[in-house]
């Protein structure tokens, strides 16, 4: 990272403290306290984990209206997620957090390098959607919003992700995501609106079986339809660096391979 976008990054959180210091007064009742919030945000945290395998076969519409088909198989305690995408046979083999995994961009390819936050196989859809990303240090969230059955709150990015600000509201009683709004480089930018619902139980924990996501960047808008099951183990292969890109997987009931 450059000296100057560190700088820019510390001028944006000293800006950022600032706002916080001034709407925490407001935004917070006086019964609430900064350890009602850090809990509230990590039983979240905990919420949006996988407590074991899972599933889920994906339909994906895009903004110009063609659709493709996906697979997301998630391996808690290996900490690894997979995705496959039907028409293009592009897969990818990534931690359930910030960081690098790798990718396949055809069937048949060498797997290159990956993060958490670049497009998968050219959609909208990223390897963060799928793990509780806002995770760092609460000490400057705040609550922005509140309702009987909503909460938003506002969180800085930790400086090694490439985001400045997420702005959060989970629903109350499900401690889950409804909506997220995104910012990049500067706190008034907003980039990305993910939006969740018709959450359904998959083991102990709520999952959306729809997302929608827009890109404000490129003015488009890519929308998921999710169905979840639990597993009783991971598929063979499909979370090994050496065999995730030919492992085998089902698509609408028959066993395809990977060329």
């Amino acid at each position: 990272m450059s000296c100057n976008h560190r700088t820019g990054r510390a001028r944006a959180a000293a800006a950022a403290g600032l706002a916080a210091a001034l709407l925490l007064s407001i935004a917070l009742p006086a019964t609430a306290d900064r350890a009602d919030l850090n809990a509230f945000l990590e039983r979240a945290h905990r919420m949006c984990t996988f407590n074991g395998p899972a599933r889920a076969d994906i339909s994906i519409t895009y903004a110009d209206g063609k659709t493709d088909e996906a697979v997301l198989i998630v391996s808690p305690g290996e900490k690894r997620q997979f995705l496959a995408f039907k028409s293009s046979g592009w897969r990818a083999l990534m931690p359930m957090g910030w960081g690098n995994g790798k990718a396949v961009k055809a069937a048949g390819g060498e797997p290159v390098a990956f993060s958490a936050d670049e497009p998968l196989a050219g959609s909208d859809v990223r390897a963060m959607e799928f793990f509780p990303f806002w995770e760092t240090d609460y000490s400057t969230a705040f609550i922005s919003d509140s309702s009987r059955l909503a909460k938003t709150i506002t969180l800085y990015a930790p400086d090694e992700v490439p985001y400045i600000l997420f702005v959060i509201t989970f629903d109350k009683a499900r401690l889950v995501p409804l909506a997220t709004k995104y910012y990049k480089d500067e706190m008034n930018n907003l980039v990305r609106l993910r939006s969740d619902s018709d959450h359904v139980m998959v083991g102990s924990r709520p999952r959306p079986q729809k997302i929608e996501i827009t890109d404000y960047d490129e003015n488009r808008t890519t929308t998921l339809a999710l169905s979840w099951r639990t597993l009783d183990q991971v598929p063979a292969g499909v979370t090994s660096d050496a065999s995730f890109h030919k492992a085998e997987i089902e698509w609408a009931g028959e066993t395809v391979a990977s060329n």
